[in-house]
């Protein structure tokens, strides 16, 4: 990567490379300023985008501005959104799409050049971090192309979650919600809410364990202290 050179420049020459044809990216995390870069530089392409984690802590800084254009983006017809992950709560273990993934396809809708490296669809990926983007040797294609396809054929539509993300003008995040489950067969995946919901619940268990001990401690107390008084007066 040459210094000075942020990642979002790396993927403006690949898109001025790879001009037609839609376009298939891939990414860990995204926020709405990420998401309105793609749109401003994919006015009349289609796009597919996969975005492994779609938690309200990545979306809530945002201008009004890059919220519309975000917004615009996801609602076109020709843009299609999906997430995949998995949770804990799953034997399997956690797992998320965390690839970083930038494929030009042909008018066949095959992709025929990819763009990898580490930058994640967010300014600081973009712009700030220090980061790495490469073109991939052909003789990676087949490799990439199965691990590309196998992940887009369990993943899920997103696009109603996306929206509800970029829609959060009031700065919070927004309310979790389970995913819409692509019917896909034999595939067990868990929300978000699953396992944080969970965790949420046992720490609420465990104050209310500890506050009734030390009620019941205080309560036990006080008794001593009252039978000593008495057997004192007496």
């Amino acid at each position: 990567m040459e210094f000075g050179v942020g990642a979002g420049d790396r993927v403006e020459r690949f898109l001025r490379s790879h001009a037609t044809g839609r376009l298939v990216v891939c990414v860990g995390s995204a926020s709405v300023s990420g998401v309105a870069w793609l749109a401003g530089r994919t006015p009349q392409r289609p796009v597919t985008l996969l975005i492994g984690d779609l938690q309200g802590r990545n979306f809530q800084h945002a201008t009004d501005a890059d919220r519309r254009t975000a917004l615009a983006f996801v609602q076109r017809s020709d843009v299609e959104v999906r997430s995949w992950y998995r949770t804990a709560r799953n034997a399997a273990g956690r797992s998320e799409a965390h690839l970083k993934v930038w494929a030009a396809c042909d008018e066949r809708g095959v992709p025929h050049a990819y763009l990898v490296g580490s930058a994640n669809l967010t300014t600081a990926g973009l712009a700030e971090n220090g980061e790495l983007m490469t073109v991939a040797d052909g003789l990676e294609h087949d490799y990439l192309s199965g691990v590309l396809q196998a992940l887009l054929d369990k993943s899920w539509p997103a696009e109603d979650q996306l929206i509800e993300r970029i829609s959060g003008f009031d700065g919070k995040p927004v309310a979790e919600r389970p995913h819409r489950r692509a019917a896909r067969g034999g595939q067990h995946r868990q929300g978000p809410a699953g396992p944080k919901a969970q965790a949420g619940c046992g720490k609420q268990a465990a104050v209310l364990a500890v506050c009734a001990l030390g009620f019941g401690v205080a309560v036990l107390t006080q008794a001593i202290r009252a039978v000593g008084s008495t057997r004192r007066s007496n």
